[in-house]
């Protein structure tokens, strides 16, 4: 993220400047929500997926939108425009680190609940003709968060309820964007930490392995 700042030019130099103090603080903050999730090893694939996302992304997309996704997205994903959407998701992120986790879940619960009262599902029909005409699968975007969720709730399932109704709130205001400019992407920027999180999470359904059981010994007593 602080490459992009530097290099990407596509921001105020005031913009530029808080991208630049925000950045080191959203990857330690991501990495403590998710080690709070799973633990450290878990910790570092989600700060590392958070910094790396916004480009692994990129060939997600058919050529003629890619310009758009580089050009007016990645900018301000990583806080190039707008920074203070940036600040929004890293304070969320940070709240998460310490609140009770069942707090969180009724928090996104409410969340999801409340941005289905006053932003509906209608703007959804718009995102998935935007996705089949942009990207390379329609079904790829939209089974990946769930099935994010369902990984984080393997380990936690206030804490998955929580993450999945910050993307889903997030997805639900942004769907009113023009997905054409890339403004459904931007709109996104907040919830950047819980997909992160729940892109990591995807690792969590592979079971884990168990230790092979103790052979009985065959020494003589």
């Amino acid at each position: 993220m602080i490459l992009a700042a530097v290099i990407g030019g596509r921001g105020s130099a005031l913009s530029t400047i808080a991208a630049l103090v925000l950045a080191p603080v959203a990857v330690l903050v991501v990495q403590e929500l998710g080690a709070r999730l799973a633990g450290r090893a878990f910790a570092l694939a989600s700060g590392a997926l958070y910094v790396a996302l916004p480009f692994l992304a990129i060939p997600f997309f058919v050529p003629p939108y890619r310009t758009t996704y580089v050009d007016e997205v990645i900018p301000a994903l990583v806080g190039l425009r707008s920074p203070q959407w940036l600040a929004l998701g890293v304070a969320l992120a940070a709240v998460a680190c310490f609140a009770p986790v069942r707090l969180l879940a009724a928090a996104g619960v409410m969340a999801t609940v409340v941005a289905l009262v006053v932003w509906g599902t209608a703007g959804l029909h718009g995102v998935r003709i935007g996705l089949h005409e942009g990207a390379y699968s329609v079904a790829l975007a939209k089974w990946l968060p769930v099935a994010g969720v369902i990984g984080a709730a393997r380990r936690s399932p206030w804490l998955a309820l929580w993450l999945g109704g910050w993307l889903a709130t997030a997805v639900l205001r942004a769907a009113d964007s023009s997905f054409a400019t890339g403004a459904f992407w931007r709109d996104l920027a907040p919830a950047m930490p819980a997909a992160a999180i729940l892109a990591a999470s995807l690792g969590l359904l592979v079971p884990r392995l168990r230790p092979a059981p103790a052979r009985p010994s065959t020494d003589a007593p």
